[in-house]
């Protein structure tokens, strides 16, 4: 399946769940099977035209092309308009806070490593996006993972937390759906245009 597929079928699926719906409801509002419903948010089927308009409209969704240079700014007053959820999102900023503590905290010898200034560098952007960060777990995660250099991981653990966190400010730059940054196997935000052959 295409990466533009798998991202259309996460955005469903993330619409389907801020709205509280079972897919078994959204499947009696669309008149999509459940069935195929499942299959389509699992990335199991192609998605079909007549399907995606079905569950757009039960939704609340309206599907419309634009022009791909206007997708940021559309993105962006779709995010100032959305329907984000404070208290996730204040969780988030808070554990943001304690994983730079935590990163602060490290020993002297580790701040000269670039896997330090990388996660510096990418904890300062994600506080950028502060309205839209929800990533909690992702981001406790990473704190935990800090926390524990010191005993275990050393650099080779640095490293790992670095790309972790770059994911993460690369789907918050490029809102993509949270539950990509846990896939290595997505293709990079920044290499999406380069295999455009329409553009």
């Amino acid at each position: 399946m295409s990466y533009a597929n798998e991202n259309i079928a996460a955005s469903l699926k993330s619409a389907r769940e801020n709205k509280g719906l079972s897919q078994r409801e959204l499947s009696a509002r669309s008149g999509v099977p459940q069935s195929h419903i499942s299959k389509i948010e699992s990335n199991a089927v192609d998605l079909r035209l007549s399907s995606l308009a079905s569950l757009a409209h039960a939704l609340d969704l309206e599907l419309t092309m634009i022009p791909r240079k206007s997708a940021p700014a559309v993105r962006s007053i779709v995010r100032s308009t959305g329907s984000h959820k404070p208290h996730s999102n204040n969780d988030a900023l808070r554990e943001l806070a304690r994983a730079q503590r935590a990163l602060d905290t490290l020993p002297k010898a580790l701040h000269e490593s670039s896997a330090v200034q990388t996660l510096q560098r990418q904890f300062q952007e994600m506080n950028n996006f502060r309205n839209i960060l929800q990533e909690t777990e992702a981001i406790k995660n990473m704190r935990s993972a800090l926390e524990a250099v010191e005993n275990s991981g050393g650099l080779k653990g640095l490293e790992k937390i670095a790309k972790d966190a770059q994911r993460l400010r690369n789907m918050l730059a490029h809102s993509l759906p949270s539950h990509m940054i846990d896939e290595p196997t997505s293709r990079p935000a920044y290499s999406l245009d380069e295999d455009d052959s329409d553009g």
